[in-house]
């Protein structure tokens, strides 16, 4: 029935929902099914929202893993410094995990606790310079899937990283990467050539710098090379 009084307002603290909302990308959304940061507060619904809580690496390193166990697949690397925003707090003593999302690009995961500390000033950045001589300073640096250059690094890791020196804030995985930028017919020197999966960064026209699964490390390699065995590129893109 309609009775032309319009619906109430919400409380202070309270927040409503006009209709449905989807997750457009569950890597960087931090949501899960029993709480979700206060930022998507009338957004998306949880039972719970959360203040996130900075907390800074400690160590060299430390792996985000897609859930909490020290043998599940490790989705990212935070970096000395770097800052975890903790939402939730999981298991017990030594093994205790952080859920939550990386500061610097909101990606989404687990990180041990013990790796995690009080943030001591400003988050770490990066010093200026140029992507690719970045790039070309890692070369022989052991390709691991997931590692952002403490335990290795992999394709789309040198590339955010590369570029965060050039002041470009790239998000994490190659095919968030791949949205960035604008097209281009023909690589030149810095642009990002795609392939199903893989991302390079080229030296000029013919040569490519790359993190490579196959070669297992961060190596300079001709573009046909790279072509005979994934295919033509799927997308040429140039950062500005």
């Amino acid at each position: 029935m309609t009775t032309g009084v319009p619906p109430p307002e919400p409380a202070h603290g309270q927040y409503a929902l006009s209709g449905p909302a989807r997750v457009r990308d569950a890597r960087v959304t931090p949501i899960r099914g029993d709480l979700a940061d206060i930022a998507l507060a009338g957004k998306l619904f949880a039972p719970h929202y959360v203040v996130p809580m900075s907390r800074a690496v400690t160590g060299d390193h430390a792996a985000v893993r897609k859930t909490p166990h020290a043998d599940a697949e490790q989705t990212s690397e935070l970096l000395c410094g770097e800052r975890f925003m903790v939402l939730d707090i999981t298991g017990e003593g030594a093994g205790q995990w952080a859920w939550g999302y990386c500061a610097h690009d909101s990606y989404n995961g687990y990180v041990r606790l013990e790796d995690l500390g009080e943030p001591d000033g400003a988050a770490p950045a990066p010093a200026p310079g140029d992507a690719v001589e970045a790039a070309l300073a890692r070369v022989g640096t052991p390709y691991v899937w997931g590692a952002r250059g403490g335990a290795g690094i992999d394709c789309s890791g040198l590339v955010q990283t590369a570029f965060a020196r050039a002041g470009h804030a790239l998000p994490r995985d190659s095919d968030q990467q791949e949205a960035c930028g604008k097209a281009a017919a023909a690589p030149r020197r810095g642009d990002l050539v795609f392939f199903p999966g893989h991302v390079a960064i080229a030296l000029d026209p013919d040569e490519l710098v790359h993190a490579s699964q196959d070669k297992g490390a961060v190596v300079i390699e001709p573009l046909a090379a790279l072509v005979a065995r994934k295919g033509e590129p799927s997308a040429i893109r140039r950062l500005g």
